[in-house]
């Protein structure tokens, strides 16, 4: 079937009234949408013009909806993406802990359905989702009894969060929301692992001085508190745009988020190649590697694996890279910090023999530790 994914504009309204009350009529509509086709119908036409002209590239960019249109000029499907923040006003569902997008009216007429429709709709609806300034996830809900609907979430990548809600027609039945992350993240218990992106300076500023006042950090940390919380906010946003996931190149820092947004953990690997000389640590590179850099969990998520978690997803970028094809991994520890050696050791990394003056503290008492690329 031959199709265009397109967004509304304004002058669409008449279009969008007619999909919407034929997407009522449909018989499994009540497992879809809380509206009833009495009340859409007797919506007076201003409604529908200020509904699509919200929903369109002219409106405020809180609403944005995707139709499937036919060379005749019919709409096959829709698709409307609702952008939520914690301050809003909340329309339905849980309300939002992060900024994040939530899709709304999905439909696809009958005759189009197993052609494609439902997922391009969504492929452009996700990817407008990440253009959208700070979003972190994209969610929807579905009736407990639409397995259909369901089994298509599942096969696009979206999950179950574990949130459900009444749906309000007083039966006593649920709606269960699903989650799509931002490529590349992952969830750990209740955490999302991604990796950073550039206008999150005063985020990468806030956890490294949480991490530098840390007692337990001590050993870990090249730089003091006061040394750190002196560093100006260009530093930041310099130190965010190197390792972040939209702008950086050779450095990538990951972090793991609560569900309230808060950061409470992290892991950077910087690439090193043997054209450059020497590494951040001053030895020479012989082959492309990784410095694994700026480990920290905080006191309240210990215990939760985070660190094996940050470990992956931070060497699971180094491995993918295409080019250079990286070799090794390597991180020092000190060789007091009894805690982190444990860590490292467990997770795979095995000493070297080498040694580094890290804390500058007169000797080498920094452990090198590597780990070899997975065969």
């Amino acid at each position: 079937m031959t199709f265009e994914i397109r967004t509304v504009v304004p002058d669409d309204w008449e279009k969008a009234r007619e999909l919407r009350l034929a997407a009522l009529r449909d018989p499994v509509a009540h497992l879809a949408f809380l509206e009833a086709y009495e009340d859409a119908a007797a919506r007076p036409d201003d409604f529908w013009r200020e509904r699509t002209a919200a929903a369109s590239e002219a409106g405020a960019g809180r609403v944005r909806q995707f139709v499937a249109e036919a060379p005749d000029g019919r709409w096959l499907g829709s698709v409307t993406v609702l952008v939520e923040r914690p301050a809003d006003e909340v329309r339905f569902g849980e309300p939002a802990k992060v900024d994040q997008t939530h899709l709304v009216g999905v439909y696809v007429r009958p005759e189009a359905r197993g052609t494609g429709v439902v997922d391009a709709l969504f492929r452009a609806a996700v990817a407008w989702s990440w253009t959208v300034d700070g979003i972190r996830r994209v969610r929807l809900y579905v009736h407990e009894e639409n397995a259909r609907a369901a089994a298509f979430y599942r096969r696009f990548g979206f999950a179950p969060s574990g949130e459900r809600v009444p749906v309000p027609d007083g039966t006593g039945a649920q709606e269960e929301e699903y989650e799509l992350l931002p490529p590349g993240a992952v969830r750990h218990g209740g955490y999302v692992l991604r990796a950073i992106r550039s206008g999150e300076g005063e985020r990468v500023r806030e956890l490294r001085l949480a991490a530098v006042q840390d007692p337990d950090a001590a050993l870990a940390f090249v730089e003091s508190y006061e040394e750190t919380a002196a560093l100006p906010d260009a530093f930041w946003r310099q130190r965010a745009e190197g390792g972040s996931e939209d702008r950086g190149t050779r450095v990538r820092q990951f972090v793991a988020e609560a569900p309230a947004g808060r950061w409470v953990g992290t892991a950077t690997v910087i690439v090193e190649l043997p054209e450059d000389g020497t590494s951040l640590f001053g030895d020479a590179v012989t082959e492309p590697q990784v410095d694994v850099v700026g480990v920290y969990v905080r006191p309240e998520a210990r215990g939760s694996g985070l660190v094996d978690a940050l470990l992956r997803a931070a060497l699971g970028w180094a491995w993918a890279l295409p080019e250079p094809r990286i070799a090794r991994a390597r991180l020092y520890v000190h060789e007091e910090n009894g805690r982190a050696l444990a860590a490292y050791r467990r997770f795979g990394f095995v000493p070297t023999g080498g040694r580094a003056d890290t804390l500058g503290s007169g000797a080498p008492r920094d452990l090198e530790h590597e780990l070899r690329r997975p065969a």
